[in-house]
């Protein structure tokens, strides 16, 4: 009984853990698409991503205090993704594909600061490849 009640405490816990994590939205320019995005900055939102959602209807922009090689997986992520890491000049790498709890990371090809996810296709009905520039607008893109 006492495991029981344990077990019930760490998932009310979890399912906690999983509500409180917030992310801020930004828009920004995707070559000259224009979109609202979110945005992961802390350790904690970029941890967590897109996981436990069942649907995704933007992208989230993933940025990191330094450049490095990045490697992006799908732990508890139930939606297919693109990734398309970005290098310190904010242009991006060919797009990868993410699929459903894929726990195979993706690498960068190269050191980067970020990442833009998206849901799965978006670069390519943009006719988005290797080397489109991405800009941070704020609150509105001018």
């Amino acid at each position: 009984m006492n495991y029981l009640l344990s077990a019930v405490i760490a998932l009310s816990f979890s399912v906690a853990a999983v509500e409180d994590i917030q992310f801020e939205k930004e828009w920004i320019k995707v070559g000259q698409l224009e979109l609202e995005v979110e945005l992961a900055l802390t350790s904690e939102q970029r941890a967590r991503g897109f996981m436990y959602r069942d649907k995704v209807e933007s992208g989230m922009l993933f940025i990191y205090p330094e450049q490095r090689i990045l490697s992006f997986w799908m732990r508890n992520t139930k939606v297919p993704l693109d990734i398309a890491y970005i290098k310190a000049d904010w242009t991006i790498e060919p797009v990868q594909f993410l699929y459903p709890y894929d726990e195979k990371g993706k690498k960068s090809q190269g050191p980067a600061i970020g990442a833009l996810e998206m849901p799965q296709g978006w670069f390519k009905a943009q006719g988005l490849a290797a080397g489109t520039k991405i800009i941070r607008c704020g609150k509105t893109c001018n």
